[in-house]
């Protein structure tokens, strides 16, 4: 079924789509048009999906941190009083929280065409991968794509609809 997104006008396809349900093409879309920017109409400026949003954010920002904070140490390895080990396995952990909940988000936003799960299952393996290797960079790579991807439609304007 061939529909067009709520917020941003972009055609995409979908399984099945009820007539009174709106659709997105991604989360970043869902998430703009939740958010309230009439705060001058007494709406709430924020929202729990902007919370959650948010974050969202501040863990990645945090697996950033955690992935070159243990990236410095490593160089000054000897008489470190904190192993880069526990700040690796931090990053690693923060990713995966990290990624779950994008995926989450992308799907329950209703954003599962074919590019969407190929994004899912690449960024999965990628994860896997910075796990099984015990490196955070690829799972930084990782989340790093999958948040962009996800959040795509902040980025986007408002089409207006034709009605």
């Amino acid at each position: 079924m061939r529909v067009v997104c709520e917020h941003c006008g972009l055609p995409f396809s979908l399984p099945r789509a009820a007539p009174d349900r709106r659709v997105y093409c991604c989360s970043g879309c869902a998430l703009a048009a939740r958010v309230s920017v009439d705060v001058a109409a007494g709406a709430p400026p924020a929202s729990p999906l902007l919370v959650a949003a948010l974050g969202v954010a501040f863990l990645h920002f945090n697996q950033l941190l955690l992935w070159l904070l243990a990236a410095l140490l490593a160089r000054e390895a000897e008489g470190a009083w904190l192993a880069p080990d526990f700040l690796v396995l931090g990053s690693l952990g923060l990713g995966c929280a990290v990624w779950n909940i994008l995926v989450a988000a992308q799907y329950f936003s209703g954003a599962r065409r074919l590019v969407d799960w190929l994004l899912f299952v690449g960024s999965g393996a990628l994860l896997v991968c910075a796990v099984w290797s015990v490196d955070p960079a690829p799972a930084a790579a990782a989340t790093t794509l999958l948040g962009a991807w996800a959040l795509r439609g902040l980025a986007k304007k408002k089409v207006p609809r034709k009605k």
